[in-house]
């Protein structure tokens, strides 16, 4: 009775760990985010505490799950993962939203960056994944960004571009028509929301399939 007693607030422990860490992963990329953009948090604070960290921990989270064959609890890492990037995201749409300023630049050169990496997997086979990013250098009027990186060409050289910048210099610029806030949030809400029920789903799994592998007493004299 004793071992039914422990095995049960086992599977409770690990199925509300699987409903609190999605959400937690995004509140604290989110809370340093906002740190960064309104607070004095410095710019490896950002990345270390609002996305290495999460990452870091919801990797470990899966790998647990993995380690005793939980695999939808592990799965919920990912989408968990995505719901804690577009939280950290947000902020910054957020924050130009809240108090940018839009100022018309005209662009003076784009340059144009790739970057390739190569990863293997379990097989063996190598995949290769290209990457590339322009940067537009600016003629702002006063206050205004010099340049500004973006994953695709916004204006050719010689034209006017609108763009949205944090005064404080916080947050990086973006395009006048690229500040999604209210929408990355909400991205980040349904992604967060289905790692939650991914969650749940495995910690009722677990429990029912240990409780079926579970040998059952015998019942005669």
């Amino acid at each position: 009775m004793a071992g039914w007693h422990g095995g049960w607030a086992r599977g409770l422990r690990r199925t509300a760990v699987a409903l609190a860490a999605p959400p937690l992963a995004a509140a604290l990329a989110f809370k340093v985010a906002w740190e960064s953009a309104y607070g004095s948090l410095a710019t490896w604070g950002f990345f270390l505490g609002g996305l290495l960290l999460p990452l870091v921990l919801l990797g470990w989270h899966a790998a647990l799950a993995t380690r005793r064959g939980a695999s939808l609890i592990a799965l919920s890492a990912l989408p968990a993962g995505l719901g804690a990037i577009l939280a950290l995201a947000s902020v910054g749409h957020s924050t130009l939203e809240d108090r940018g300023v839009e100022v018309s630049c005209i662009v003076l050169k784009v340059t144009e960056h790739t970057e390739t990496d190569s990863s293997m997997d379990a097989q063996g086979h190598w995949t290769s994944t290209t990457r590339t990013s322009y940067d537009h250098r600016l003629d702002c009027p006063a206050g205004g960004p010099e340049h500004m990186d973006s994953p695709s060409r916004l204006a050719k050289q010689g034209e006017s571009l609108s763009v949205v910048h944090d005064p404080r210099g916080r947050v990086s610029p973006r395009a006048a028509g690229d500040v999604h806030g209210w929408g990355l949030r909400t991205a980040a809400e349904v992604a967060v929301g289905a790692a939650v029920l991914l969650g749940l789903a495995g910690g009722i799994r677990e429990a029912y399939e240990k409780r079926r592998r579970r040998p059952r007493r015998p019942t005669g004299p």
